[in-house]
């Protein structure tokens, strides 16, 4: 007879919290597209998030940041941070970022003006880590996924399949919804280089609109791999795009309509408290993916790569894992869209990652 303390201690429990990470006006915005340029403005604010699940005795974090990329040095200093203000393994606190491309340059270690930035912003997720930890309750959670069709499309053109999954994580408390945690395999860079604006692009929007939606839930965006894809119909060579103004009324656009997606999805899911968390693998480096890590938690899957993958390969993922949902976060080491997509056996690769 297993007692009640014991059976409660299998049972799930979650916290959520956020900071602000926009740097300030006047830093230089980077990203895969455009030079650098001088912020004048802020059009929204750039977000880290942190989600705390604990199950059996075993905690993870969901850790997302609103960035185009990641230095694997960076990388280290959050786990560090996460992993010490929270009481967690440091092979389960995994990162994700939702692929803005109005962004710090934190994949380049060595950069000057960010210097003190790169050294403070971990500090600052280690302490809505340990916030997260106070905001710990009974939780439960569920996994669904939507589809987003033609709102991207391959660079070589809307003739190419490209994944338009949307996988989401559904996590609810006893005082309400905690957290949404969705994907998509397309960058968040809808803005263009004018104005010189700090903005998370559609990824933020998505996730304001869809904490709007849903009483107040934190909600996490992770891109997957796309590093052969663009929002809208802006592949190359296409003579006519549309949405050529790249505003922030674009932005909005892609962005409603993807939380709509998300939400619509939710209503239903299959939620429940009996979770098992566990490292799948070991932090390491692979041929053609870079540096990896994955957890599970419960049904589903967090992948992330630092190596640019294109939208073949997170199809493959999924196909290959299909009694679970994935959530796949490639190029974490912010490589641009002139850097070439690797020629890789898409198919093999998958394949050597899940049975490492």
């Amino acid at each position: 007879m297993i007692s009640d303390q014991k059976q409660a201690a299998q049972l799930l429990r979650a916290g959520y919290s956020e900071t602000v990470i926009t740097p300030p006006i006047g830093f230089n915005i980077a990203g895969p597209e455009h030079l650098p340029r001088p912020a004048t403005n802020v059009a929204d604010d750039l977000l880290a998030r942190v989600l705390l699940l604990e199950s059996g005795g075993v905690r993870a974090a969901i850790v997302t940041l609103d960035v185009w990329g990641i230095s694997e040095e960076f990388a280290s200093s959050v786990t560090g941070r996460v992993s010490a203000m929270a009481d967690i393994d440091a092979a389960l606190v995994w990162i994700g970022v939702s692929g803005n491309a109005s962004s710090p340059p934190l994949w380049e270690s060595a950069d000057g003006e960010y210097m003190e930035y790169a050294a403070y912003v971990p500090q600052q997720i280690g302490g809505i880590a340990a916030l997260a930890v106070d905001r710990m309750q009974d939780a439960e959670l569920g996994f669904t996924s939507a589809l987003l069709p033609d709102l991207a499309t391959s660079i070589r053109g809307r003739q190419y399949e490209i994944d338009e999954t949307v996988p989401i994580m559904i996590v609810d408390g006893e005082s309400g919804p905690i957290a949404r945690v969705f994907g998509f395999g397309c960058p968040g860079s809808v803005v263009g280089s004018d104005p010189a604006v700090w903005t998370s692009d559609y990824p933020g929007y998505a996730c304001w609109a869809l904490s709007q939606a849903s009483d107040g839930a934190g909600c996490m965006f992770i891109r997957g791999p796309a590093h052969d894809v663009k929002p809208f119909d802006w592949y190359n060579d296409n003579v006519a795009p549309g949405h050529t103004d790249r505003t922030q009324a674009d932005v909005q656009a892609l962005g409603w309509l993807l939380a709509t997606q998300v939400g619509i999805a939710t209503r239903g899911a299959i939620l429940r408290r009996n979770v098992e968390i566990k490292p799948v693998g070991t932090t390491s480096s692979l041929l053609d993916l870079g540096r990896t890590k994955s957890i599970a938690i419960a049904d589903g899957l967090f992948d992330s790569f630092f190596s640019p993958l294109t939208t073949e390969f997170g199809v493959e993922l999924r196909e290959q894992t299909p009694d679970q949902t994935v959530f796949a976060c490639a190029n974490m080491g912010g490589l641009s869209f002139q850097d070439p997509t690797p020629s890789i056996d898409t198919r093999a690769a998958a394949e050597r990652y899940r049975t490492r």
